[in-house]
């Protein structure tokens, strides 16, 4: 059965073709598929694309149920990205999703490449004193942006049975143009805890980042970061960042523009959800019956963030099948 209001089970990403996308990213990260077919019509609804068929592979890490990643790909001409030409500092939609690197960021990092992935920036050394990390932010042809963590120190807790080369999704990006109002959405309307605030430059003192800012600008650019969970855990989290800096907005952009189209989260409520949600600012679609594969069919809604980002919530009760 999966967790229930404890953050997203799984991330969709559009892709122009979700078998070739779904064999890279296995190849990459040792994900095995989970399951694939033709998209539930509710599903659909969801993305805004009712009455367009599409065809979707879930892949999924080997040892844990939960962090997957659903690739779809809808049937017609190829469309373009979400972010077409953006930067990490371009507001709207989601930008990324993480990936610990179990155990070498370099190994992990090399594979993606190998897949076609392209790096922001060079892989970055944090050392925050007592908490130390190394982080590498890359790209492929279908817009999907992965950002991929190693932990230095302290040694990373929680993840003894996690083994192979990357973890299950873990924490999912949106750079967002008004850092109060999505801190509004996440921590006062839907009532998640932090896991993290923070306020400071976008680089270290050297102007090192994983971004991609340029060395002898980014010590000159602060930025805002919260990350927010049901239950203040980094498992399930969504991380919102606001740049000092005024860039591209991607806001507007929708299905079936390719890279990450939405985050699912089981709920037990669906209609206190769609209400704090909508108390925050999002559109709401739905409800609807949608099958969320593998799992049984279900009532499920669509809330659209201001800034463009797609939280898509299914109701209690949905299980393996």
């Amino acid at each position: 059965m999966i967790a229930l209001d404890n953050g997203f089970e799984e991330v969709v990403g559009l892709v122009a073709d979700a078998q070739a996308s779904a064999l890279r990213l296995c190849a990459a990260t040792g994900f095995v598929p989970v399951a694939q077919g033709e998209v539930d019509h509710g599903a659909m609804v969801l993305l805004g694309l009712g009455g367009r068929r599409a065809q979707e592979v879930v892949i999924g890490h080997p040892h844990v149920a939960r962090g997957r990643i659903r690739l779809i790909a809808v049937e017609g001409v190829t469309a373009g990205l979400n972010r077409e030409g953006g930067q990490a500092w371009d507001t709207g939609g989601i930008f990324d999703i993480n990936l610990r690197a179990l155990p070498s960021i370099e190994a992990l990092q090399r594979a993606l490449v190998a897949q076609g992935f392209v790096a922001h920036a060079p892989i970055t050394d944090w050392d925050f004193g007592a908490l130390a990390v190394r982080e590498v932010v890359s790209s492929d042809a279908d817009g999907l942006c992965i950002a991929l963590m190693e932990r230095v120190r302290p040694p990373l807790q929680g993840y003894d049975g996690v083994k192979g080369p990357a973890s299950f999704v873990f924490n999912s990006t949106q750079v967002v143009p008004d850092f109060d109002a999505a801190r509004r959405l996440y921590r006062d309307c839907l009532g998640w805890l932090p896991v993290q605030e923070t306020e400071g430059m976008a680089a270290q003192e050297s102007g090192a980042n994983c971004m991609g800012f340029p060395e002898g600008l980014a010590t000159q650019i602060p930025m805002r970061i919260g990350i927010y969970h049901p239950e203040g855990r980094m498992e399930g989290s969504v991380e919102i960042i606001q740049f000092g800096v005024r860039g591209h907005d991607f806001s507007d952009q929708e299905p079936p523009l390719r890279g990450w189209a939405s985050l699912r989260f089981p709920v037990l409520d669906l209609e206190d959800f769609i209400e704090r949600a909508a108390a925050g600012g999002c559109r709401i679609i739905g409800p609807v019956e949608a099958r969320w594969r593998p799992h049984a069919s279900g009532r499920a809604a669509a809330a659209i963030t201001p800034w463009g980002a797609r939280l898509e919530a299914f109701q209690s009760g949905v299980k393996d099948a």
